[in-house]
């Protein structure tokens, strides 16, 4: 009972969200067709309400394009990129409480690369656009994906589908 409530729920949410912009249309229409009239009844204009925004001139940021449904070009998941409005840690980095060490050297001009040693082993990242404003850094050949969050650095291997290492932050 309850599933058959939240899809009638969604669905109706869902048409009133689709109404939404042609009866706004028609509103504005309306209005616009009325002040014609008494622009010419009357010969003199009165001051129209102010409109900050409708839900028909509002353009969706994901939905550009004219094909419904269309994705911006960015990220894999089609939203646009979000630069990280935190600074890259380089540097040595100490992960987890085991205390495995990790180097990362910036590279690239823009932190477009970065060097990672793990493992006695050298590995270079390249930055992969994201939609989350995190640094994320991927080396397809090694497998090794490199997340950077304000709070911490995490290591993925995409190959075995694990982690590495994880809370990694700088050494004091």
């Amino acid at each position: 009972m309850k599933r058959k409530f939240y899809l009638l729920s969604g669905v109706v949410g869902l048409s009133c969200a689709l109404a939404l912009p042609a009866h706004a249309q028609t509103h504005a229409s309306k209005e616009k067709a009325a002040d014609a009239a008494t622009t010419a009844t009357h010969g003199t204009t009165k001051p129209g309400p102010t409109v900050v925004a409708t839900a028909a001139t509002i353009t969706p940021a994901l939905l550009t394009s004219n094909a419904p449904g269309a994705r911006v070009p960015g990220t894999e998941n089609g939203y646009p990129d979000v630069n990280p409005v935190f600074a890259l840690k380089a540097g040595r980095m100490i992960c987890g409480s085991s205390r495995v060490p990790m180097d990362v050297k910036v590279e690239g001009v823009n932190d477009q690369s970065v060097l990672l040693t793990w493992n006695r082993k050298s590995y270079i990242l390249k930055r992969k656009p994201t939609s989350t404003g995190a640094y994320h850094f991927d080396d397809a050949k090694a497998g090794f994906v490199l997340i950077q969050i304000p709070a911490k650095s995490m290591l993925f291997d995409k190959k075995n589908m694990t982690r590495l290492a994880d809370d990694c932050v700088p050494s004091p």
